[in-house]
């Protein structure tokens, strides 16, 4: 692909300074970045919502740019207060 976006395995990803797009099978991902935050607006099968995670955790990029893996990173790393939900991550070291 001559310049613009990299394009890998039907997704397109575009990374301009403090705002990323991510258009894929399952969806569109906006991300909104600042040194502490980001925002990630979900247009997606799974969910259309907005998400807010920590930025050092480099979570998109763990899911290997997959929005459905996204979701579940951000479920592991970031469990709900819910009356008997868990509040820590189960790594399986038991």
């Amino acid at each position: 692909m001559e310049g613009g976006s990299p394009r890998t395995d039907s997704k397109v990803v575009s990374e301009n300074h403090a705002i990323k797009v991510l258009a894929e099978r399952n969806g569109l991902l906006l991300s909104l970045t600042t040194k502490t935050y980001s925002y990630l607006l979900f247009v997606s099968k799974p969910l259309i919502g907005v998400r807010r995670i920590v930025t050092r955790d480099r979570i998109v990029a763990k899911a290997g740019y997959d929005i459905e893996r996204v979701l579940a990173l951000i479920a592991q790393y970031y469990p709900t207060r819910r009356e008997g939900a868990r509040t820590t991550v189960d790594d399986g070291s038991d």
